[in-house]
Protein backbone atom coordinates (compact mmCIF):
# COMPACT_ATOMS: atom_id res chain seq x y z
CA UNK A 1 0.00 0.00 0.00
CA UNK A 2 0.92 3.64 -0.31
CA UNK A 3 0.60 6.45 -2.77
CA UNK A 4 1.22 5.75 -6.44
CA UNK A 5 4.55 6.95 -7.78
CA UNK A 6 6.50 6.78 -11.02
CA UNK A 7 10.21 6.03 -10.71
CA UNK A 8 11.21 6.04 -14.37
CA UNK A 9 10.12 5.13 -17.90
CA UNK A 10 11.93 2.64 -20.09
CA UNK A 11 11.61 0.97 -23.46
CA UNK A 12 9.89 -2.41 -23.56
CA UNK A 13 12.44 -4.42 -25.53
CA UNK A 14 13.93 -7.01 -23.14
CA UNK A 15 17.44 -6.55 -24.50
CA UNK A 16 17.19 -2.83 -23.76
CA UNK A 17 15.19 -2.89 -20.55
CA UNK A 18 17.82 -0.83 -18.80
CA UNK A 19 17.39 2.01 -21.31
CA UNK A 20 15.64 4.75 -19.39
CA UNK A 21 13.94 7.43 -21.47
CA UNK A 22 12.47 10.88 -20.94
CA UNK A 23 10.88 11.13 -24.38
CA UNK A 24 9.55 8.84 -27.10
CA UNK A 25 8.12 9.03 -30.59
CA UNK A 26 4.53 8.65 -31.68
CA UNK A 27 3.35 5.03 -31.48
CA UNK A 28 6.37 3.85 -29.47
CA UNK A 29 5.66 1.31 -26.73
CA UNK A 30 6.86 2.31 -23.27
CA UNK A 31 6.93 0.83 -19.76
CA UNK A 32 6.11 3.16 -16.88
CA UNK A 33 7.80 1.77 -13.76
CA UNK A 34 6.93 2.73 -10.19
CA UNK A 35 4.84 1.64 -7.23
CA UNK A 36 1.11 1.25 -6.47
CA UNK A 37 0.12 1.64 -10.11
CA UNK A 38 -2.36 -1.25 -10.24
CA UNK A 39 -5.51 0.90 -10.01
CA UNK A 40 -4.72 3.07 -13.04
CA UNK A 41 -7.84 3.69 -15.12
CA UNK A 42 -6.76 6.42 -17.56
CA UNK A 43 -3.43 7.56 -18.91
CA UNK A 44 -2.95 10.80 -20.82
CA UNK A 45 0.17 12.00 -22.62
CA UNK A 46 -0.22 15.69 -23.34
CA UNK A 47 -3.94 15.93 -24.20
CA UNK A 48 -4.17 12.52 -25.87
CA UNK A 49 -5.44 9.39 -24.15
CA UNK A 50 -3.18 6.35 -24.28
CA UNK A 51 -4.73 2.89 -24.50
CA UNK A 52 -4.67 0.88 -21.27
CA UNK A 53 -4.91 -2.92 -21.26
CA UNK A 54 -5.69 -4.46 -17.83
CA UNK A 55 -3.28 -7.35 -18.38
CA UNK A 56 -0.46 -4.85 -18.96
CA UNK A 57 -1.01 -3.04 -15.65
CA UNK A 58 0.62 -4.32 -12.45
CA UNK A 59 1.56 -2.86 -9.10
CA UNK A 60 4.91 -1.75 -10.50
CA UNK A 61 4.44 -1.36 -14.25
CA UNK A 62 2.10 0.10 -16.87
CA UNK A 63 2.85 -0.82 -20.47
CA UNK A 64 1.25 1.37 -23.12
CA UNK A 65 1.95 3.04 -26.45
CA UNK A 66 2.47 6.74 -27.04
CA UNK A 67 -0.62 8.04 -28.88
CA UNK A 68 -0.11 8.64 -32.58
CA UNK A 69 -2.59 11.50 -32.72
CA UNK A 70 -1.06 14.95 -32.62
CA UNK A 71 -1.63 16.85 -29.36
CA UNK A 72 -2.94 20.39 -29.51
CA UNK A 73 -2.15 21.17 -25.87
CA UNK A 74 1.47 20.23 -25.27
CA UNK A 75 2.12 19.82 -21.55
CA UNK A 76 5.10 17.45 -21.89
CA UNK A 77 3.58 15.39 -19.10
CA UNK A 78 1.98 12.02 -18.47
CA UNK A 79 -1.15 12.10 -16.32
CA UNK A 80 -2.34 8.86 -14.72
CA UNK A 81 -5.86 8.83 -13.24
CA UNK A 82 -6.65 6.14 -10.66
CA UNK A 83 -9.86 4.40 -9.60
CA UNK A 84 -10.33 6.69 -6.57
CA UNK A 85 -10.08 9.81 -8.74
CA UNK A 86 -6.57 10.75 -7.70
CA UNK A 87 -4.06 11.60 -10.40
CA UNK A 88 -0.30 11.53 -10.79
CA UNK A 89 1.83 13.67 -13.11
CA UNK A 90 5.22 12.77 -14.57
CA UNK A 91 7.35 14.77 -17.00
CA UNK A 92 7.59 13.15 -20.41
CA UNK A 93 8.13 14.49 -23.92
CA UNK A 94 6.52 13.10 -27.07
CA UNK A 95 9.08 13.51 -29.83
CA UNK A 96 7.02 14.81 -32.76
CA UNK A 97 8.88 15.68 -35.94
CA UNK A 98 9.26 19.27 -37.00
CA UNK A 99 8.14 20.03 -40.57
CA UNK A 100 10.16 18.67 -43.48
CA UNK A 101 10.04 20.86 -46.60
CA UNK A 102 11.04 18.99 -49.77
CA UNK A 103 9.84 21.18 -52.62
CA UNK A 104 7.15 23.18 -54.37
CA UNK A 105 5.05 22.34 -57.39
CA UNK A 106 6.23 25.68 -58.75
CA UNK A 107 8.81 27.96 -57.17
CA UNK A 108 7.31 30.88 -59.10
CA UNK A 109 3.68 31.74 -58.30
CA UNK A 110 2.02 35.12 -58.76
CA UNK A 111 0.56 37.03 -55.81
CA UNK A 112 -3.02 35.99 -55.14
CA UNK A 113 -2.55 32.54 -56.66
CA UNK A 114 -2.15 29.23 -54.83
CA UNK A 115 1.25 27.63 -54.26
CA UNK A 116 1.65 23.95 -53.36
CA UNK A 117 4.39 22.93 -50.92
CA UNK A 118 5.41 19.29 -50.53
CA UNK A 119 7.09 17.64 -47.56
CA UNK A 120 6.02 15.88 -44.39
CA UNK A 121 4.83 16.41 -40.82
CA UNK A 122 2.61 19.33 -41.77
CA UNK A 123 0.46 19.20 -38.63
CA UNK A 124 -2.14 21.90 -38.13
CA UNK A 125 -2.04 24.67 -37.17
CA UNK A 126 0.51 25.51 -39.88
CA UNK A 127 2.03 28.87 -40.75
CA UNK A 128 3.83 29.59 -44.05
CA UNK A 129 6.10 32.64 -44.06
CA UNK A 130 7.73 33.91 -47.23
CA UNK A 131 10.94 35.91 -47.51
CA UNK A 132 10.14 39.49 -46.66
CA UNK A 133 8.34 38.32 -43.53
CA UNK A 134 4.89 38.04 -45.11
CA UNK A 135 2.59 35.19 -44.15
CA UNK A 136 0.45 33.32 -46.66
CA UNK A 137 -3.19 32.37 -46.18
CA UNK A 138 -3.54 28.61 -45.79
CA UNK A 139 -5.95 27.03 -48.27
CA UNK A 140 -5.56 23.36 -47.29
CA UNK A 141 -3.26 21.18 -45.21
CA UNK A 142 -2.44 17.50 -45.49
CA UNK A 143 0.38 15.76 -43.66
CA UNK A 144 2.56 15.91 -46.80
CA UNK A 145 1.18 18.92 -48.71
CA UNK A 146 0.19 22.53 -48.04
CA UNK A 147 -1.73 24.82 -50.36
CA UNK A 148 -1.19 28.50 -49.57
CA UNK A 149 -2.21 31.74 -51.25
CA UNK A 150 0.85 33.81 -52.12
CA UNK A 151 0.55 37.28 -50.56
CA UNK A 152 1.75 40.61 -51.89
CA UNK A 153 5.20 41.75 -50.85
CA UNK A 154 7.01 38.42 -51.17
CA UNK A 155 10.77 38.68 -51.71
CA UNK A 156 12.98 36.02 -53.33
CA UNK A 157 14.22 33.62 -50.68
CA UNK A 158 13.48 30.49 -48.63
CA UNK A 159 10.04 29.77 -47.24
CA UNK A 160 9.52 28.92 -43.58
CA UNK A 161 7.00 26.38 -42.28
CA UNK A 162 5.98 26.55 -38.62
CA UNK A 163 3.89 24.06 -36.64
CA UNK A 164 3.51 23.46 -32.92
CA UNK A 165 6.47 21.10 -33.21
CA UNK A 166 9.08 23.26 -34.84
CA UNK A 167 10.07 25.64 -37.60
CA UNK A 168 11.84 24.62 -40.80
CA UNK A 169 13.35 26.80 -43.52
CA UNK A 170 13.40 25.42 -47.06
CA UNK A 171 16.65 24.55 -48.83
CA UNK A 172 15.24 26.07 -52.01
CA UNK A 173 14.24 29.67 -52.71
CA UNK A 174 10.77 30.81 -53.71
CA UNK A 175 11.02 33.08 -56.78
CA UNK A 176 14.67 32.13 -56.93
CA UNK A 177 16.60 34.90 -58.68
CA UNK A 178 20.09 33.48 -58.11
CA UNK A 179 22.36 32.47 -60.97
CA UNK A 180 19.76 33.01 -63.70
CA UNK A 181 21.27 31.81 -67.00
CA UNK A 182 18.24 32.44 -69.26
CA UNK A 183 15.58 34.88 -68.06
CA UNK A 184 14.47 35.80 -71.61
CA UNK A 185 14.08 39.37 -70.32
CA UNK A 186 17.32 40.84 -71.67
CA UNK A 187 18.76 41.79 -75.03
CA UNK A 188 19.15 39.18 -77.77
CA UNK A 189 21.92 40.52 -79.99
CA UNK A 190 23.78 37.83 -81.89
CA UNK A 191 21.42 34.94 -81.11
CA UNK A 192 20.92 32.37 -83.86
CA UNK A 193 17.46 31.41 -82.64
CA UNK A 194 15.15 32.38 -79.80
CA UNK A 195 13.94 35.97 -80.17
CA UNK A 196 10.95 34.87 -82.29
CA UNK A 197 9.70 32.73 -79.39
CA UNK A 198 10.19 35.22 -76.55
CA UNK A 199 6.90 36.83 -75.45
CA UNK A 200 5.74 39.10 -72.65
CA UNK A 201 2.14 37.87 -72.71
CA UNK A 202 0.11 35.03 -74.15
CA UNK A 203 -3.58 34.20 -74.43
CA UNK A 204 -3.15 30.70 -72.99
CA UNK A 205 -0.23 31.06 -70.54
CA UNK A 206 0.05 33.72 -67.84
CA UNK A 207 3.58 35.03 -67.24
CA UNK A 208 5.20 34.36 -63.87
CA UNK A 209 8.35 36.48 -64.14
CA UNK A 210 8.46 38.84 -67.09
CA UNK A 211 9.09 37.51 -70.59
CA UNK A 212 9.27 33.81 -71.32
CA UNK A 213 9.79 31.32 -74.14
CA UNK A 214 6.50 30.39 -75.81
CA UNK A 215 6.41 27.60 -78.38
CA UNK A 216 3.48 25.98 -80.15
CA UNK A 217 4.74 23.76 -82.96
CA UNK A 218 4.16 20.24 -84.25
CA UNK A 219 7.54 18.56 -84.64
CA UNK A 220 7.88 15.40 -86.72
CA UNK A 221 10.21 12.60 -85.68
CA UNK A 222 13.87 13.57 -86.06
CA UNK A 223 13.02 17.17 -86.82
CA UNK A 224 15.98 19.32 -85.76
CA UNK A 225 14.35 22.38 -84.25
CA UNK A 226 16.40 25.10 -82.55
CA UNK A 227 14.55 26.95 -79.78
CA UNK A 228 17.19 29.08 -78.05
CA UNK A 229 20.66 29.19 -79.56
CA UNK A 230 23.55 31.63 -79.29
CA UNK A 231 27.32 31.58 -79.29
CA UNK A 232 29.46 32.73 -76.39
CA UNK A 233 29.98 36.01 -78.25
CA UNK A 234 26.22 36.70 -78.32
CA UNK A 235 24.02 38.19 -75.63
CA UNK A 236 23.27 34.74 -74.15
CA UNK A 237 26.63 35.12 -72.39
CA UNK A 238 25.33 38.11 -70.44
CA UNK A 239 23.40 35.59 -68.34
CA UNK A 240 25.28 32.31 -68.78
CA UNK A 241 28.19 34.01 -67.03
CA UNK A 242 26.02 33.68 -63.91
CA UNK A 243 26.88 29.98 -63.66
CA UNK A 244 28.96 30.08 -60.47
CA UNK A 245 32.52 28.77 -60.49
CA UNK A 246 31.58 26.53 -57.57
CA UNK A 247 28.98 24.77 -59.75
CA UNK A 248 31.81 23.63 -62.03
CA UNK A 249 34.08 22.68 -59.12
CA UNK A 250 31.30 20.91 -57.18
CA UNK A 251 28.55 20.10 -59.70
CA UNK A 252 26.89 17.56 -57.40
CA UNK A 253 25.87 20.39 -55.09
CA UNK A 254 23.78 22.17 -57.74
CA UNK A 255 20.66 21.72 -59.86
CA UNK A 256 19.55 23.14 -63.19
CA UNK A 257 16.05 24.46 -62.58
CA UNK A 258 13.39 26.16 -64.66
CA UNK A 259 9.64 26.56 -64.79
CA UNK A 260 7.57 25.00 -67.55
CA UNK A 261 3.89 25.16 -68.44
CA UNK A 262 2.72 22.58 -70.97
CA UNK A 263 -0.62 22.70 -72.75
CA UNK A 264 0.00 19.28 -74.32
CA UNK A 265 2.10 16.34 -73.23
CA UNK A 266 5.82 16.44 -73.94
CA UNK A 267 6.04 12.65 -73.66
CA UNK A 268 8.49 11.36 -76.24
CA UNK A 269 10.27 14.67 -76.68
CA UNK A 270 14.07 14.83 -76.66
CA UNK A 271 15.29 18.29 -75.73
CA UNK A 272 19.03 18.79 -76.07
CA UNK A 273 20.82 21.33 -73.89
CA UNK A 274 24.32 22.59 -74.65
CA UNK A 275 26.32 24.96 -72.46
CA UNK A 276 29.96 25.61 -73.22
CA UNK A 277 32.60 27.70 -74.93
CA UNK A 278 32.23 26.59 -78.56
CA UNK A 279 28.59 26.04 -79.40
CA UNK A 280 28.98 26.21 -83.19
CA UNK A 281 31.67 23.49 -83.24
CA UNK A 282 30.19 21.23 -80.54
CA UNK A 283 26.80 20.55 -82.10
CA UNK A 284 26.93 16.91 -81.04
CA UNK A 285 27.69 17.72 -77.41
CA UNK A 286 24.69 18.19 -75.12
CA UNK A 287 22.58 16.87 -72.28
CA UNK A 288 19.36 15.22 -73.46
CA UNK A 289 16.29 15.95 -71.36
CA UNK A 290 13.38 13.58 -71.97
CA UNK A 291 10.62 15.28 -70.01
CA UNK A 292 7.70 12.84 -70.34
CA UNK A 293 5.51 15.35 -68.56
CA UNK A 294 2.31 17.32 -68.93
CA UNK A 295 1.61 20.10 -66.45
CA UNK A 296 -1.90 20.59 -67.89
CA UNK A 297 -1.71 24.34 -68.19
CA UNK A 298 -0.03 25.21 -64.91
CA UNK A 299 3.53 26.26 -64.19
CA UNK A 300 5.72 23.65 -62.52
CA UNK A 301 9.37 23.69 -61.49
CA UNK A 302 11.69 21.17 -63.15
CA UNK A 303 14.90 20.21 -61.38
CA UNK A 304 17.71 18.34 -63.16
CA UNK A 305 20.95 17.35 -61.42
CA UNK A 306 23.48 19.89 -62.68
CA UNK A 307 26.19 17.24 -62.47
CA UNK A 308 24.42 15.29 -65.23
CA UNK A 309 24.18 18.38 -67.44
CA UNK A 310 27.78 19.41 -66.79
CA UNK A 311 29.18 15.94 -67.43
CA UNK A 312 27.26 15.62 -70.72
CA UNK A 313 28.70 18.97 -71.77
CA UNK A 314 32.27 17.70 -71.31
CA UNK A 315 32.87 19.57 -68.05
CA UNK A 316 33.73 22.87 -69.72
CA UNK A 317 36.18 25.21 -68.00
CA UNK A 318 35.02 28.23 -66.02
CA UNK A 319 34.84 31.48 -67.96
CA UNK A 320 33.72 34.64 -66.18
CA UNK A 321 32.60 36.05 -69.55
CA UNK A 322 29.95 33.37 -70.07
CA UNK A 323 29.16 30.53 -72.44
CA UNK A 324 27.24 29.63 -75.56
CA UNK A 325 23.85 27.91 -75.41
CA UNK A 326 21.86 25.59 -77.62
CA UNK A 327 18.45 24.28 -76.64
CA UNK A 328 17.02 22.25 -79.50
CA UNK A 329 14.65 19.39 -80.26
CA UNK A 330 15.55 16.21 -82.12
CA UNK A 331 14.19 12.78 -81.31
CA UNK A 332 12.63 9.57 -82.53
CA UNK A 333 9.06 10.60 -81.67
CA UNK A 334 6.81 13.24 -83.11
CA UNK A 335 5.74 15.75 -80.48
CA UNK A 336 3.40 18.70 -80.16
CA UNK A 337 5.62 21.23 -78.43
CA UNK A 338 3.06 23.56 -76.87
CA UNK A 339 4.51 25.13 -73.74
CA UNK A 340 6.01 28.10 -71.94
CA UNK A 341 9.44 28.06 -70.27
CA UNK A 342 11.16 30.56 -67.98
CA UNK A 343 13.82 31.21 -65.33
CA UNK A 344 16.62 28.81 -66.25
CA UNK A 345 19.07 28.83 -63.35
CA UNK A 346 21.90 26.86 -61.76
CA UNK A 347 21.28 26.94 -58.03
CA UNK A 348 22.68 25.23 -54.92
CA UNK A 349 20.72 22.31 -53.51
CA UNK A 350 20.94 23.67 -49.97
CA UNK A 351 20.89 27.14 -48.47
CA UNK A 352 24.47 28.08 -47.58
Amino acid sequence: NGNPMVSYIRVTRPEASDSLITKAGQGQMIAIVGQNLQDARELWINDQAAALTPTLITNTTIITSVPTNIPTDITNQIKIIFANGDSLMHNFVVDISEPVVSGMLSEYVNAGEVATISGNYFYEPVKVTFAGGVEGEIVSVEENAIEVTVPEGVQPGPITITTNFGTTESDFWFRDNRNIIASFDGTTNGLWHGPDYIVSSDAAITPINGKFIRLNKNLAAWTWFELYVGEATSDVALETKNIPADALANPGKYSLKFEINTLESLAGAAIHMYFGPNMSADRGTNYTWQPNLNTNGQWETVSIPWEDVYTANQEFAYNANGYGVSIHFSGASAVTANFGLDNMRVVPNTVP
